[in-house]
């Protein structure tokens, strides 16, 4: 797995898991904000060769 795909999976599971935990009324939902972002500080700062 590359580091730009694990970064898109990241941000794709921080924008699920929010509606996830609105869904089922569970504090996941907070953690899904935090993955979308670290994904997306990866993306940015990643270096690829």
């Amino acid at each position: 797995m590359s580091v730009r795909l694990f970064a898109w999976m990241m941000i794709g599971l921080g924008l699920l898991l929010p509606v996830v935990g609105w869904q089922t009324a569970s504090p996941v939902g907070f953690v899904g904000p935090v993955l979308a972002l670290l994904g997306i500080l990866l993306l940015v700062t990643w270096r690829g060769r």
